[in-house]
Formats: structure tokens, sequence, C-alpha cells
């Protein structure tokens, strides 16, 4: 009898002692993901009816910066875990952004609040954020927009650049300059070939055979006289 009552009053104790424990043990926050708020996509940043550069850090003259809040309405615990945003660039390709790595969670001033930075004239289409036990249906907002300006758009691909104004000359080729005559390679002028020496040769034939002519005729001449 007294053994039954001992193990009554053990199983008692640990009854009591798992009860404490349960209560002193906070539930673990489950992480939830909800959606920004319809009305507010899609949207450019320089078409955003709320234009401001609070919450964020300093930005280049070719960035957008989006900030984010988390309402009170949304009933979660705390402020955002994460934010991921899908944005179209300026050809309509998708971009994904999140806060992890291109922006970040604004701290203080009891504000839940985040950004994200993206380049000039992207178009926010989508963005889901990861909260602790939100209420059924939160949803989250895009408070206000920083616009910057885009930059110019780098060339495309494989398109060649512009000629220039002035053609080289091609390789090996010379460049006369007016009123300048060429020279040989070496400098020096060559001799002028042409009428003048078939003149001079012509003359020297006939003087020469006019010459032959003369000593026939006198060879002659002596000749007879011998007879």
């Amino acid at each position: 009898m007294q053994l039954k009552r001992t193990l009554q009053t053990g199983l008692a104790a640990a009854a009591g002692i798992a009860a404490a424990l349960a209560l002193a043990t906070p539930a673990q926050a489950e992480e939830v993901i909800i959606l920004i708020n319809r009305g507010n996509i899609p949207t450019t940043a320089a078409d955003f009816e709320n234009q401001s550069c609070d919450n964020l850090p300093d930005l280049a003259p070719d960035e957008d910066g989006w900030v984010f809040v988390l309402p009170a309405s949304a009933g979660a615990e705390g402020n955002f875990i994460s934010v991921t945003a899908t944005y179209a660039d300026e050809t309509g390709t998708e971009r994904t952004r999140t806060t992890r790595n291109d922006g970040g969670i604004v701290e203080g001033s009891g504000d839940n609040k985040a950004y994200i930075i993206t380049p000039a004239g992207w178009t926010l289409l989508d963005a889901d954020a990861l909260v602790n036990d939100p209420d059924e249906g939160a949803f989250f907002n895009l408070t206000h927009a920083c616009a910057g300006t885009p930059g110019e758009e780098p060339s495309s691909p494989g398109e060649e650049p512009s000629s220039p104004t002035e053609e080289s000359s091609s390789p090996g080729e010379e460049s006369s300059v007016p009123g300048e005559e060429s020279t040989s390679p070496t400098g020096t002028t060559l001799p002028t070939t042409g009428t003048p020496l078939t003149i001079a040769l012509v003359s020297a034939a006939a003087l020469a055979a006019a010459g032959a002519a003369l000593f026939l005729v006198q060879r002659r001449r002596r000749e007879a006289q011998d007879w």
C-alpha cells in the first residue's frame, strides 16, 4: 500500500515538472512567406507615387532604391527576415534581387523596413518576404522609392566602332608630295638616254665611213702613180 502511494506521488511530481518546463519554454516562431501589396506593382521607381531617399545608403546617380515596410496590420513578430524582389530590366529580361545580396534590413526607430538597390530604370514586377508568425492574409508594402537616372546602354556585342575620319595609306604605298620629284633608292640620278645618244652614234659612224672612203681614194692615187 505504501509502495503504491509512493509511485503515485512520484508520477504527480513528474507531471508537474513537465508542465512547468512546457510553460517556461517559449513556442518557436514559424517563418512564413507573405506577398507584396498587389496595388504596388508593377512600377518603376520613377513612376512610384511616393518619392524619397530616406532609409537608404548613398546611391550612385544610375541606381534606384526601393524601401519596403512590414505594417503592424500584418501581425508578424519582429522585422523582415528577408525580402526577394523580381524586376524587369530595360530589355525586358527578368532579374531577381534580395535584401541579403543587394540591400539590407533597416533597424531602429520602430520601423519594420527593408531596402533593395537596382540599376535605374528597372520595373518591379513582384516581391515576397520571409517573416515570423504573420496573420493569415498578411502582406507588406512598397513604402517609397528613390529614382536614379538610367545610364547609357553599352554597345551591342559585335558592333564595329566607327571608322576614323582619315584613312591611313595602304602598307608599302608611298605618299607623294606635290612638286617634289621622286628619287632612286640610292639617291643618285640615273643617266639620260634616248635621242641625243642616237644622234651622236650616227654622227660617229658617218665620220668613220667618210674617213675610210678618203683613205681608199688616196691609196688608189698612189698606186696609179707607181705604175
